[in-house]
């Protein structure tokens, strides 16, 4: 028995940022349905037994009128393999929602509120359970409700929902379960869905339970190549075997580097690194790179150019700029001129500052004073290149 297992694609999200230009969101947007087609053409081409979606296909509980019919293609492409939905806080199956008014393919099934449901196939030795947020937050968990009746079927059930002993920091907590008393004895396969990463869940228990996280990253927030799963069950002398494979599906990976700028003396050396990182990644680039640490005024005032040169190395590039002057001030202060009885002055409230945040500003007071004393441009901080 072979299942594809996603979740989380949040289809037609914004990708609403502040380091992200114009135009970005939608190259974003078309990434995730590329991601999606590349499931379903794999899901057909294996070929899958069924395919299980674990809520938070969509972003909200509307969507566009091209993102529906581009479901509607995808799921024409798998038939007559099943699609098991199990909508998620996002996507809840709600009066109005596209589960609810659009006529979709035969081969689809959404389940449609928040009690245990369960559907047989026909061609197969398989039964899918699931259930169906009916809000942003469930009205009624049935997490721990579900019952596995001895038929001798394989059975796997799909669900949204936190795993209270792993929920991720900042997390919201939503159909809270504890997996030892939620993973009843007869199931083969739990997929879950509304945790981004790819996570397996062990316990006490003879079921293989997973959370497939989301198979396209949303944003720094979520680095490096994301996955969907495939699973394969199998009639054992012991019981039901089942073998989970992580599949990297990312169309475009978001990366952050710190990168230390004492490491690349001249602008030259900093562009020439930047392309070595691109290279370093077999997916293409969405790049966050923090420069930290004492930098040379022509690196700095060239950090404009460099990213304007690597630009076509990456989807998108922002370097943020948290570097400061490499002057000789305690030099500088020791002159007996305005500007070194400034920078003395500096220096002492930089000694005293009470955290991070005051120091790192009053090290930028120093270095914007000491251009503005010697009549040189100080470039803004921070530089990004516009997607087109």
């Amino acid at each position: 028995m072979r299942l594809i297992h996603t979740a989380d694609l949040h289809l037609d999200a914004s990708f609403a940022a502040a380091v992200m230009p114009p135009g970005f969101g939608a190259r974003c947007r078309d990434d995730l349905r590329q991601v999606f087609h590349a499931i379903m053409r794999r899901a057909a081409a294996w070929p899958a037994d069924a395919v299980l979606i674990a809520g938070d296909l969509f972003d909200q509980d509307r969507v566009t009128r091209s993102t529906v019919a581009f479901l509607r293609e995808q799921f024409e492409v798998v038939r007559p393999i099943p699609v098991f939905i199990a909508p998620g806080n996002r996507d809840p199956y709600v009066p109005g929602s596209p589960y609810a008014t659009e006529a979709w393919p035969a081969n689809v099934y959404v389940f449609d509120g928040p009690v245990w449901t369960a559907h047989a196939l026909k061609q197969a030795d398989l039964t899918v359970h699931g259930f169906a947020f009916d809000g942003p937050d469930i009205s009624s968990n049935p997490f721990a409700m579900l019952q596995i009746p001895d038929d001798g079927r394989f059975h796997v059930a799909v669900a949204h929902g936190s795993e209270r002993a792993h929920l991720p920091a900042g997390k919201a907590c939503l159909a809270p379960f504890d997996a030892p008393a939620a993973v009843p004895e007869g199931l083969d396969y739990f997929a879950l869905g509304h945790y981004h990463g790819a996570l397996p869940i062990a316990g006490a228990f003879a079921a293989a339970v997973h959370y497939a996280g989301a198979p396209q990253g949303h944003g720094f927030h979520e680095p490096g190549n994301r996955h969907y799963l495939e699973v394969e069950l199998e009639a054992g002398s012991h019981g039901p075997m089942v073998r989970v494979q992580p599949v990297a599906s990312s169309k475009t990976v978001f990366c952050t580097y710190t990168r230390d700028a004492m490491d690349c003396a001249t602008p030259e050396e900093l562009t020439e690194a930047l392309r070595a990182t691109a290279r370093a990644e077999e997916r293409p680039q969405a790049a966050r790179v923090v420069m930290t640490g004492p930098c040379t005024h022509a690196v700095q005032d060239a950090l404009p150019a460099v990213c304007e040169a690597v630009a076509d190395a990456f989807e998108f590039i922002h370097i943020e700029d948290a570097t400061y002057s490499a002057e000789d001030y305690p030099d500088l202060s020791q002159e007996a001129t305005s500007l070194a009885a400034f920078v003395r002055r500096i220096d002492r409230e930089i000694q005293d500052a009470p955290d991070e945040a005051r120091r790192r500003m009053l090290i930028r007071t120093r270095d914007v004073g000491l251009a503005a004393y010697r009549g040189r441009d100080l470039p803004i901080r921070g530089t990004e290149r516009p997607v087109s």
